[in-house]
């Protein structure tokens, strides 16, 4: 299917879009943006969560769980795309991680598929697209090695990007968006100022509010089955986390730590291309 077709068939008005994982940082921002574009939009959220910040008109707000059956079929009822925000758990073993991460995206996709669900947008990491020689700058085309990384988040967010192309090479439409570092309102950044890392590493981060708008435009612009580098300013870690405050120590680990120690900027011309990326 091409881009054109695609828009021509998904007027953004006339459709209903579904975000799973409403109430984390991403999943708020991009209720907020697509909402504040006038489109319907369900928000789903745990029972646990909090709904603070979700309150817009236009938002239909449900409680469920990806993994219970019953309320992700009812969530995704009617829906023409839905936008996937779940993040991998913390606390847990790195095994669990991975498991739960995997089977998540699972029955996501089975789901989206069984109720014709025309596209999904899904929230990964930068972390996946590779490594390389610190200050390079990475794309798209960059390979990550699996096992490469001793972060269980990097290895589960990977292994669900893995997951979508299964369905993708079988006739889903999914696509992948890879933020950078996430910095902007409702963002604490202290935590990893505190793992440590040198003044002059290199790091790209990106404006949460820029992350959500790229969602509202990927399920509208992208292409079928393609995957999208979302940065935006390559800088250095002491430029990054100046007046965020190092002192004490990390009980857990923050999940997107691997962003800050790999020292790697970012070449994200594909999604100014496609997407409109500032």
């Amino acid at each position: 299917m091409t881009t054109k077709s695609f828009e021509q068939q998904l007027r953004p008005e006339d459709q209903r879009f579904l975000v799973l994982g409403a109430s984390g940082l991403v999943g708020r921002h991009v209720v907020r943006e697509l909402a504040g574009r006038g489109w319907t939009v369900r928000g789903m959220r745990r029972w646990d969560s909090s709904e603070a910040g979700l309150d817009f008109e236009g938002v239909e707000l449900v409680v469920g769980d990806i993994f219970e059956p019953a309320s992700l079929q009812e969530a995704t009822a009617g829906v023409n795309a839905v936008v996937y925000c779940v993040a991998p758990e913390v606390g847990k073993p790195s095994a669990e991680v991975l498991r739960r991460s995997v089977e998540g995206i699972r029955r996501v996709l089975e789901t989206c598929r069984d109720q014709g669900v025309d596209r999904l947008v899904v929230t990964s990491c930068a972390s996946t697209v590779g490594h390389s020689s610190p200050g390079s700058r990475l794309d798209e085309t960059s390979v990550y090695l699996p096992g490469s990384s001793d972060d269980p988040f990097v290895e589960a967010k990977y292994a669900v990007e893995q997951e979508c192309y299964r369905y993708i090479a079988d006739g889903f439409d999914a696509v992948i968006l890879n933020p950078s570092l996430v910095v902007g309102p409702g963002v604490d950044l202290s935590p990893y100022a505190r793992l440590g890392v040198k003044p002059r590493q290199p790091v790209n981060v990106v404006d949460v509010r820029e992350v959500a708008k790229m969602h509202a435009e990927a399920l509208v612009r992208a292409r079928p089955g393609q995957r999208y580098l979302i940065g935006g300013k390559n800088t250095t870690i002491g430029d990054a986390f100046d007046g965020w405050s190092s002192r004490g120590k990390n009980d857990v680990r923050p999940r997107e730590s691997y962003l800050v120690e790999c020292g790697q900027w970012l070449d994200c011309s594909k999604a100014r291309e496609h997407l409109g990326l500032a």
